[in-house]
């Protein structure tokens, strides 16, 4: 074994004041996200976060809370979007966190919850550096200006763009990553159940964060086991697979249905692109400017690092070197090919190249607490960069200059809907009724806060075609109205009686539109009628479509309710062939009772995905459709 690891926090218990500072000053700048005056109200009120895609993780969030407390599990069928989808770890794998916050908060649609969950994340970020810094042996005081690291490289524009984009899965499966880096160090030197335990804990929240980031550690995994296998006993490999079982049994639970819903998703997975161009992939010195992000901190941590780099080389374990370099060469390649590779697009690997930074402080605050252990003042030094998020984080306008310079973004999140959009709503709820679907248009240019409109049902109590993500990765957000199209197809393609067709087939009863394109069409439809116009970026116009409305396409039914859980109909009458068609999307494993009735899907040309068909016997007067994963 290695020589003893460098003395912590049993050893040196004062240096934990300095992580006492480190998180206050974090929880500081984090409440910064919720309102340049009075945070806490941000924090504490019920606006939802409305940047990126922190709408549609709460909806989704809430729909997998609440079918989480009924039968433990995420995945439930949503009548409420593109006339019926299931919600799967497939789509939405982001909400995830969310799905936590909330189960934690009872189940119920709650945006404090949820901001609660991101103001934890954010300040229990400096401790994943902490941890991370310990378990590859660095001092306690070491370690301290690693968690100080931590928090700038947190607010740094490249972490900033991924919060702000509603990627908390992505986020915390770094930080778990960075802690399972420290960890596989810390188990090779000093193997032990404290060792264990934290690469276990960290496994297991990683493979619930995001799967496809955290196996993509295995690389780093394979490297550390070749290098460290041969100094091992029976106990120590046994005890490494031991790690694995533990990251993934517990996430059993959910894990089968990503495996088992992964056929759902779009493209399909063997839609194989060939590999980018060398040149491409390796990119220019511009390239890897933009990966550090344009403030100081990356370059700092950068230079720091190699050297960190360069010392572990000559004077630690030669693991430490090697598990870390490989950490952040690994995410370096992983976030070119997340730009250069369409295959990994859809993961969003380009998002790992902060990680690659954050690795590299671990080498970083290590060379640095050498330095300054040899010199006369190098312990106050160390507590003065300790204190500095403190600093920062309650410095209040003063301080201001000096965040800048160090390119700390700390502007708040976007919260709550405009007055314009709450006009919107305030229509949607007076002007429409349940018992017809809204279409709305889907936004080709991501203004700020685009994606709002993910959480009209929940405020409106209405159905909708479109307004969830028009880049779902599913077939069902096939149909809808963006870019001049209607379900993929140009206006002008269109002959009225097929439009006439897909409002009765979605049951359309009224459409939002948000491009001139789309009024200019709309208003030459048949029975379109101007009911109101409104403002969100751009002009809104609403339409209210002269039609009779009905869920039921063929044969006779009462709607009695729609909900994630089931669908009920009573008076249920089937046609001259003995079939009743409902303006829902049919999904494989709808459950139907009484169990003589068989559900089939109805096919339509302008849809991949076919509606329910039922094939009755005779008249009934009550039937469910439970929807269980196939």
């Amino acid at each position: 074994m290695d020589g003893p690891p460098a003395r912590g926090f049993r050893e040196q218990p004062w240096w934990l004041l300095a992580v006492v500072a480190i998180v206050a000053g974090q929880t500081g700048l984090a409440l910064k996200l919720f309102g340049p005056t009075d945070p806490l109200v941000g924090l504490t009120d019920a606006r939802p976060v409305v940047s990126g895609r922190h709408p549609l993780h709460l909806y989704h969030g809430t729909l997998g809370a609440a079918s989480f407390r009924d039968r433990y599990a995420t995945a439930c069928y949503d009548p409420n979007f593109q006339a019926g989808y299931p919600k799967t770890p497939v789509f939405d794998g982001g909400c995830r966190p969310a799905e936590l916050f909330l189960t934690l908060d009872g189940g119920r649609y709650d945006p404090r919850a949820y901001k609660f969950g991101l103001f934890a994340t954010c300040v229990l970020a400096p401790l994943a550096f902490l941890l991370a810094a310990r378990g590859a042996g660095v001092s306690a005081p070491g370690a301290c200006l690693a968690g100080a690291g931590g928090c700038l490289v947190w607010w740094s524009e490249p972490v900033r763009a991924i919060l702000n984009a509603g990627s908390t899965d992505h986020l915390i499966a770094g930080l778990t990553g960075l802690v399972f880096v420290g960890g596989l160090v810390r188990y090779a030197t000093h193997p032990g159940v404290p060792a264990w335990v934290i690469l276990a804990a960290s496994a297991v929240t990683g493979w619930y964060a995001h799967p496809v980031l955290w196996f993509g550690l295995a690389a780093v995994v394979v490297l550390y086991y070749v290098i460290e296998a041969p100094r091992h006993g029976l106990a120590w490999h046994l005890g490494l697979i031991g790690v694995g079982v533990a990251g993934v049994t517990p996430n059993l639970w959910w894990l089968t249905d990503w495996a088992r819903f992964w056929w759902l998703r779009h493209p399909a997975t063997d839609d194989i692109a060939p590999l980018p161009p060398w040149e491409q992939f390796v990119g220019t010195s511009d390239t890897y400017t933009a990966l550090l992000g344009g403030s100081p901190v990356g370059w700092v941590v950068l230079g720091l690092g190699l050297c960190g780099l360069a010392q572990m080389l000559r004077t630690g374990p030669r693991v430490t070197t090697g598990v870390v370099a490989a950490a952040a060469l690994l995410a370096v390649v992983a976030a070119r090919l997340g730009k250069t590779w369409s295959p990994l697009q859809i993961f969003a690997t380009d998002r790992a190249a902060p990680f690659a930074v954050a690795v590299l402080v671990i080498p970083a605050a290590g060379v640095l607490a050498r330095w300054w252990d040899r010199a006369k003042l190098g312990t106050l030094a160390v507590v003065v960069v300790s204190a500095g998020p403190l600093l920062l984080g309650w410095g209040g306008p003063t301080v201001v200059p000096l965040t800048t310079t160090l390119g700390l973004h700390l502007t708040p999140l976007p919260l709550g809907l405009t007055q314009d959009q709450e006009r919107l709503v305030a229509a949607l709820k007076d002007q429409t009724t349940p018992n017809a679907r809204i279409l709305i248009e889907d936004l080709v240019d991501r203004q700020a806060g685009w994606n709002w409109t993910a959480l009209l049902p929940v405020l409106t109590d209405r159905a909708y075609i479109g307004g969830l993500d028009p880049d779902a990765c599913v077939d069902h957000v096939f149909c809808g109205l963006r870019g001049g199209r209607m379900n993929g197809r140009a206006f002008a393609d269109w002959t009225p009686a097929e439009r006439v067709e897909v409002c009765r087939r979605y049951n359309i009863g009224w459409v939002v539109c948000r491009s001139s394109a789309a009024v200019a069409w709309w208003s030459t439809h048949p029975g379109a009628r101007e009911i109101g116009r409104f403002r969100d970026v751009g002009e809104v116009v609403l339409f209210a479509i002269d039609r009779k409305p009905s869920f039921v396409l063929s044969g006779s039914a009462t709607i009695e309710r729609t909900d994630r859980r089931k669908l009920v109909l009573t008076d249920v009458t089937p046609n001259e062939a003995g079939e009743v068609v409902l303006s829902y999307h049919y999904q494989p494993g709808l459950q139907v009772a009484p169990s003589i009735i068989r559900a089939t899907g109805d096919k339509d040309l302008f849809d991949p995905v076919p509606m329910i068909k039922l094939q009755l016997p005779g008249g009934i007067s009550r039937l469910t459709l439970i929807w269980e994963a196939p």
